[in-house]
């Protein structure tokens, strides 16, 4: 792997260290999590954010940094500030797309958006870098970057997504989930092991308002790791969630 590969893991265990300040008043939560069992296909098609997320390390893996890259940006359209983070990185240091110094900026400008410490400084080492005409550039290019990323937008974009998921699956407008559901996920990383509905169907897992808590909860909780897996390995078809 040559030497601008290494330097996104490098940096993934920055952006992974404790710490993050997250802007919104959401209490802390100290088990916050996903949990590995209800990342199956069928849930990710439900959460774009993490499908193309996930995509972009299965290309990753596989040592397609330009395919990640646009798989990354795909679940940035879904306020993935992880993944804005990394397309930042990316273009920072050249890795499968031409090195781009502004770019790198505005697309950390997008991941610091909510606030979180560790995005914020980075995002101002970024800003250091800058000559004058470069910050004109920032200025000039942010504004479309923004109507296409930011949380303005980008948030409705997967709140629809999650409101028609959860309908379509509990067969109910409202969202009602009978208590004594019980579900034997059929794959994923713990398939066959049973789950209740009011495990799959937890409102931190489809609710809006709730699924953004529960992001930055995560944000807050997660300890340095060397790697940027949401979950184990595993087979998964390409496609567009969310009507791509």
């Amino acid at each position: 792997m040559t030497r601008a590969c290494r330097a996104i893991g490098a940096f993934v265990l920055v952006l992974l260290a404790p710490g993050y300040a997250a802007a919104s008043t959401c209490a802390p939560d100290p088990a916050a999590s996903i949990p590995s069992a209800l990342l199956t296909e069928g849930f990710l098609q439900a959460h774009p954010d993490l499908y193309w997320r996930d995509l972009g390390q299965l290309s990753w893996r596989r040592g397609k940094p330009a395919q990640a890259r646009l798989r990354f940006q795909r679940a940035s359209l879904y306020a993935d500030k992880f993944s804005q983070s990394l397309v930042a990185r990316m273009y920072q240091e050249g890795i499968g797309i031409d090195a781009d110094p502004v770019l790198a900026y505005i697309w950390m400008d997008l991941a610091a958006e909510r606030g979180y410490r560790d995005l914020l400084v980075e995002r101002e080492r970024y800003w250091q870098r800058l000559d004058t005409a470069q910050r004109q550039r920032v200025l000039a290019e942010g504004p479309a970057l923004y109507a296409q990323y930011g949380d303005a937008v980008a948030k409705p974009r997967m709140e629809t997504v999650l409101r028609n998921a959860r309908h379509a699956m509990t067969g109910s407008r409202t969202g009602f989930v009978n208590p004594g559901l019980r579900m034997a996920l059929g794959e994923g990383p713990e398939a066959n092991r049973p789950v209740t509905g009011d495990d799959y169907y937890r409102d931190a897992f489809w609710e809006p308002a709730a699924y953004w808590c529960l992001q930055e909860q995560i944000w807050q909780n997660t300890r340095l790791r060397p790697s940027i897996e949401i979950g184990a390995p595993r087979q998964i078809r390409d496609g567009g969630p969310g009507g791509d």
